[in-house]
């Protein structure tokens, strides 16, 4: 009978243990049913049980919400990382408000006094619209912040109970003893002692601040109920001695590829080169201001990244022709070949054209991107002197094609006594050229000639302008992890109900 009651308490004590392993994976993998995450598209990530899942820095061992589509995400990979960061084991995911607070005006959009950018592209969690918003709502925006402290909202979520905490983020700018500025919202100090700022709190440091909800606050207030002021860099980095896979996105604050052939993104290096391959734009559309995704190498000793890959997760044109003063409505939009191009709280502006407006017909260039429903973003406006139809360019997309006509970004274009290059600059026939595109297809229309009456361009030289991916090491020698920073673009889970909190 002993041997019986062993056997039983034996199966027993397998049974309960063999159970309580399946709930706690279960517990660690619920926040995607077990399926991981995928960021920006192609990266596929896997969790298991000791993946660290975190939301603003607090882990968060059974995510509940959608997927988390469209939070913006630090993330680090173990040692199965794949060279291009692509695949591999989660060991750790934060997933990142920057602003929790008050919704102070709806167009422009701005949570506290910060300007915000929504697009087709933003996700609305748990069946939110745009229009079911109003001034004075509480909600929790995730997203990328520009270096004038704006944001490009990848995700709005409201929240079903009063938010506790307040968070906004951005960089520093008008301090002194007692105040400073994120773009136009002023932050009282009070007695708040600034955290992991090294020396001191200074302009240009990136913060995250949190504060007591104040239910006086409304458009123009300053905030004075702050609780935490930390410096958090948005780069990535870890301990020195290596060099290791990653893929960082954010938006670029420096550019000097011409001279210098590299450009930064929160402050971190990236060095490009010859081999380094530009998709959904080029590499002129590497400006201050715009919004990539880097994929490459990372000496973790400098914290320097060797560029493979710089894509453009919005596709990027470039538009330039004649543009006269009633073509501008002035802090609004812009049209070029017949097209309205928003203004962004991102914009370079540095001829004052969408400030001020045109005073007589002028040669304008702008850059820009373009939204998932077709909408044109400005994100740059330049003056190009005295207005000439016989010198126009489109640079963008194939959106349509009906030989010999074809449509780039909208831009209807004749190709019918242009002249055509391969993505190599050698020169190809019209059949080699069109044997070569389909929809989708970068393509660079310059030095073409305008129809004023029908905004259709002809002529010029057409060049294709469209890696479809790049040569990178099989492996990186010694690499033991892989960073990133994305966004995450899986699709909702059934398994999740309402948000995070």
């Amino acid at each position: 009978m002993k041997i019986i009651k062993t056997t039983i308490l034996v199966y027993t004590l397998i049974l309960i243990f063999g159970l309580a392993d399946a709930v706690a994976s279960d517990q660690a993998n619920k926040g995607q049913g077990g399926t991981g995450f995928t960021i920006n598209h192609i990266r596929n990530f896997s969790t298991d049980q000791n993946t660290l899942i975190k939301e603003d820095g607090v882990i968060n061992p059974v995510i509940e919400g959608q997927g988390g589509t469209g939070f913006k995400v630090r993330y680090r990979v173990g040692n199965d990382v794949t060279p291009d960061v692509t695949g591999g084991t989660l060991t750790e995911i934060d997933f990142i408000n920057t602003h929790k607070g008050p919704i102070t005006s709806l167009d422009p959009f701005r949570i506290f006094n910060v300007d915000a950018l929504t697009t087709a592209d933003t996700f609305y969690d748990d069946n939110l619209v745009f229009d079911d918003i109003v001034v004075g709502d509480e909600l929790k925006l995730s997203g990328f912040v520009d270096t004038n402290s704006t944001l490009l909202v990848s995700r709005v979520e409201a929240v079903d109970t009063p938010l506790t905490e307040w968070k906004l983020s951005g960089y520093v700018s008008d301090l002194n003893a007692t105040q400073f500025n994120i773009q136009n919202q002023l932050v009282l100090i009070g007695g708040v002692v600034p955290e992991a700022c090294g020396t001191g709190l200074a302009n240009g440091d990136f913060v995250e601040i949190e504060a007591t909800p104040d239910m006086s606050f409304t458009a123009g207030s300053p905030l004075s109920t702050v609780t935490q002021i930390e410096c958090n860099p948005e780069g990535v980095g870890t301990d020195p001695g290596n060099f290791i896979p990653v893929a960082l996105e954010g938006i670029v604050d420096f550019e000097d590829i011409e001279a210098n052939n590299f450009f930064s993104i929160a402050g971190q290096q990236i060095n490009v080169s010859v081999s380094t391959v530009y998709l959904n734009g080029e590499v002129d559309d590497v400006v201050v201001g715009a919004k990539v995704e880097v994929e490459g190498q990372m000496d973790t000793t400098t914290s320097m990244i060797d560029a493979f890959k710089v894509k453009f997760n919005e596709v990027r044109f470039k538009f330039e022709e004649p543009v006269i003063p009633a073509d501008v409505n002035p802090g609004v939009s812009i049209q070029l070949f017949g097209q309205d191009i928003l203004s962004t709280p991102q914009l370079r502006d540095e001829d004052n054209i969408m400030g001020s407006g045109l005073i007589g017909p002028t040669q304008v260039e702008v850059r820009g991107y373009t939204d998932s429903e077709g909408q044109l973003y400005a994100t740059r406006v330049r003056e190009r002197g005295n207005p000439d139809a016989n010198d126009v360019s489109a640079d963008g997309q194939i959106t349509a094609i009906n030989e010999p006509m074809m449509e780039v970004q909208g831009v209807m274009v004749d190709t019918s006594s242009s002249s055509f290059f391969d993505i190599n600059g050698a020169p190809i026939t019209s059949a080699e050229f069109f044997a070569s595109i389909a929809v989708g297809t970068e393509v660079e229309v310059e030095a073409a000639v305008l129809d004023e009456m029908t905004n259709i361009i002809s002529g010029g030289l057409i060049s294709i302008d469209e890696a479809d991916d790049v040569n990178r090491p099989a492996k990186i020698l010694g690499t033991t992890e892989g960073l990133g920073i994305g966004t995450v673009t899986s699709k909702a889970d059934v398994i999740f109900v309402d948000s995070f909190e």
